[in-house]
């Protein structure tokens, strides 16, 4: 069985691995290692016995904490199309709830269907595209939820 669990300063490894199998050029060690830090019980990971599976990130933005920002969803590739992404997701949208925020936004490439698919079945919609996000060529589309 699975457990999702809270970040904490000694899951830095498992947040290594699991970001190098997910990503091309992703975070920064040093952005993964003050996740827990910085951002709490809305960094959760989740892991089967001594073997981490995926994390997803969140953060409340800056001079308005009614609004948090999805930062990272990951599942390691063996692990993915069990379910594991949309768990880790609805588990911190419920914590967000109960903590007040009242909409929750993020950045997915425009390509990602899979991505884009569990997002919108759990409400998310839509923004707008933004050309060059994150640099040349790196463009993404924001989406927002409203939580009720």
């Amino acid at each position: 069985m699975c457990e999702i669990r809270t970040v904490e300063p000694d899951d830095f490894r498992h947040l290594l691995m699991i970001e190098a199998e997910s990503f091309t050029g992703g975070y920064s060690p040093y952005f993964l290692k003050m996740a827990p830090t910085l951002f709490g019980n809305t960094s959760l990971l989740a892991i089967k016995g001594r073997s981490p599976l995926g994390y997803i990130m969140c953060a409340r933005e800056q001079g308005n904490p009614g609004r948090a920002w999805i930062m990272s969803l990951a599942v390691r590739p063996k692990a993915r199309n069990q379910g594991l992404g949309e768990k880790l997701l609805v588990q911190t949208l419920d914590i967000l709830k109960a903590e007040g925020v009242q909409d929750v936004k993020l950045s997915v490439e425009p390509d990602n269907h899979t991505a884009l698919g569990i997002y919108q079945r759990h409400g998310f919609t839509a923004c707008k595209t933004v050309d060059d996000f994150f640099g040349p060529g790196q463009h993404r589309l924001l989406l927002k939820k409203i939580l009720e």
